[in-house]
C-alpha cells in the first residue's frame, strides 16, 4: 500500500517484510522507482512511488513490487521522477505493459520498451518544486473545501502534464 498510495515511499512505517536467512534480496536505495506488480483494474496496475529520502535503514521490498534502478542515477532527481512517473504520459505507457482479464499483472520485459525522456538536472528541479507546491496546496486545503480540492487536483494533473509534456517538443 506504501508504493500504491503514495509517489514517494515513505520510510517511516510500520510496513515490515520479513526476510529469511537463506532468502537473497536486493535493498532498495535512494532514487529507486518501484512499482506494484498487480491490481484488479488495469489503470492500477504499475503505480510508481520513488525513494526521495536518504536513509541508512535497509529496505527491501515485498513481492507484490518491483524496482527499477536508472544506470545513471545521478541523471535523475527523485523529486521529480516522483511526479514524472505518476504523469500521465507514463501512466499510459505503463498501463499498456499490463495483461489480464480478471486481475492485472504488468509485464516486466514490456516495461523495458517504455520511453522516458528527461530535461536537463537543473529543469528537473524547477519542475519538481513547481508540482511540490501545487501537491502541498491540495493537500493542505482539506477543511470542508472539497470542490477547491478537487480543482486544485485537476489543476496539478494539468500542470504536471504541461511541465512533463517536454519528450513531444522534441527535447529528449
Amino acid at each position: 500500500m506504501n508504493v500504491y498510495s503514495h509517489n514517494e515511499v515513505v520510510i517511516d512505517t510500520d510496513d515490515k517484510v520479513r526476510i529469511g536467512e537463506k532468502e537473497k534480496q536486493n535493498t532498495v536505495q535512494y532514487g529507486d522507482v518501484l512499482f506494484t506488480g498487480s491490481s484488479e483494474s488495469r489503470e492500477e496496475c504499475g503505480l510508481s512511488s520513488v525513494v526521495t529520502t536518504r536513509t541508512d535503514k535497509k529496505l527491501y521490498l515485498n513481492s507484490f513490487c518491483f524496482g527499477y534502478r536508472f544506470d545513471e542515477p545521478n541523471d535523475f532527481f527523485p523529486g521529480f521522477t516522483k511526479h514524472l512517473f505518476r504523469s500521465s504520459e507514463l501512466r499510459g505507457q505503463i498501463i499498456r505493459t499490463a495483461n489480464g482479464v480478471t486481475r492485472f499483472n504488468v509485464s516486466k520485459k514490456k516495461m523495458e520498451s517504455i520511453t522516458i525522456s528527461v530535461p536537463s538536472l537543473e529543469k528537473q528541479k524547477k519542475i519538481a518544486r513547481v508540482l511540490d507546491q501545487f501537491d502541498a496546496l491540495c493537500h493542505d486545503l482539506t477543511a470542508g473545501l472539497p470542490a477547491e480540492i478537487a480543482g486544485r487536483q485537476r489543476q496539478y494533473g494539468y500542470y504536471r502534464d504541461k511541465l512533463l509534456s517536454f519528450a513531444e517538443k522534441g527535447s529528449q
